[in-house]
């Protein structure tokens, strides 16, 4: 197999392109100013570029990301695969250092590909920053109240909901979506985000020992689901992507305004988000109101979370601990001092959220306190 002329650096470029590739990844890599990341990108070139990219790729049938990086997987064979052989001729290490400036050029160009169009993101202030939430975590008080509501919600809806029936895997809920839209415009976003068609991906084998649920892939901002999700996790776990999307980059914003959207998208989307609350309140609440809490969730939401487990019993926990303890390693490097667990600020943000005064999301099982 023979590259086609041209399309490479050649030899002498080699210093050239280190030093270029690691000029670029250092300008990736640096600190963004939050009043730049929150005006100019978030308020102009990213929605722009959100609508843009996932409107192009909803029309097509493979996920860009999986044909994206099997390209350049394909590219990165043949550079070293030439450097090899090249070697073999001339028993000279400088096809070798030619074939590492490339890959860093590689290298560079995907990460200045991800900072322009999502990664800049997380330069931006936290949501609860931007919405001005009175400061303070959650007393042992608020999240019990918080499980219980979450019981009494998962209750009520349970037969509503698989009565009304959950979305399929691929497809895009139009309530969920404007619902979505509702929850932008309160938080000052003025252009609704374009929602990303849920795609099949060469990842899911990954997904599915390694217990990732989705996945907002940043080479041309596409939703991948895990096809393994039960009908009542996919509401939230759609409405979590899509908040990336949105911009909302943190976990915990996107777990936080997933909440807020699902709960006003009709039975079957507030149910999910029901359960999801459920999971995280049960696992923060201390172990006596837990267990009482929960002594009053009735058979149909036990039976929904016990096939959520089921489902999670397909995951190898050596490789589930190796990928978090990378993506907790990425989500610190891009700002998020508290890795992984950041996902569990939610419970934290709807707390704070009704104390300025907002209405609960789903509060017509009353107040949390």
């Amino acid at each position: 197999m023979t590259a086609p002329r041209g399309w490479l650096p050649r030899e002498s470029s080699g210093p050239w392109a280190a030093a270029i590739g690691v000029a670029a990844l250092a300008a990736a890599l640096s600190q963004t100013p939050p009043a730049v990341a929150d005006g100019m990108y978030a308020g102009r070139l990213y929605p722009a570029l959100q609508a843009a990219l996932t409107g192009t790729s909803n029309i097509l049938p493979l996920a860009v990301f999986d044909v994206a990086c099997g390209a350049l997987a394909g590219v990165l064979v043949v550079i070293w695969w030439r450097a090899v052989r090249a070697w073999r001729t001339t028993r000279s290490w400088r096809p070798f250092a030619t074939a590492t400036a490339r890959t860093l050029l590689a290298a560079a160009g995907a990460v200045l590909w991800f900072q322009l169009v999502w990664g800049l993101n997380y330069a931006r202030p936290p949501l609860d920053v931007r919405l001005a939430l009175p400061a303070g975590g959650p007393t042992a008080g608020e999240v019990a109240a918080l499980l219980i509501r979450a019981v009494a919600g998962a209750n009520a809806d349970h037969a509503a909901a698989h009565a009304a029936g959950f979305p399929g895997p691929r497809d895009v809920p139009e309530a969920l979506a404007a619902a979505l839209h509702e929850v932008e415009r309160a938080d000052g976003r003025s252009r609704p985000s374009t929602p990303g068609r849920p795609k099949l991906t060469l990842l899911a084998p990954y997904f599915r020992i390694a217990g990732v649920d989705g996945l907002t892939a940043p080479v041309a901002l596409e939703t991948l689901l895990n096809p393994d999700l039960t009908g009542p996790e996919r509401p939230f776990t759609l409405a979590h992507e899509w908040a990336h999307l949105a911009g909302y980059a943190p976990e915990a914003d996107a777990n936080f305004v997933a909440v807020r959207a699902v709960m006003r998208a009709g039975v079957a989307a507030r149910y999910s988000g029901w359960l999801f609350l459920l999971g995280e309140t049960a696992r923060q609440a201390l172990g006596e109101q837990r267990r009482a809490a929960l002594t009053a969730l009735a058979a149909g939401p036990r039976d929904d979370l016990a096939a959520i487990e089921q489902r999670a019993r397909a995951q190898i926990d050596v490789v589930q601990r190796l990928g978090w303890r990378v993506y907790d390693g990425y989500l610190r490097s891009q700002g998020v001092t508290e890795g992984m667990r950041s996902y569990s600020r939610v419970v934290e943000l709807l707390v704070r959220f009704e104390r300025a005064g907002q209405p609960f999301p789903g509060s017509s099982l009353g107040p949390s306190r």
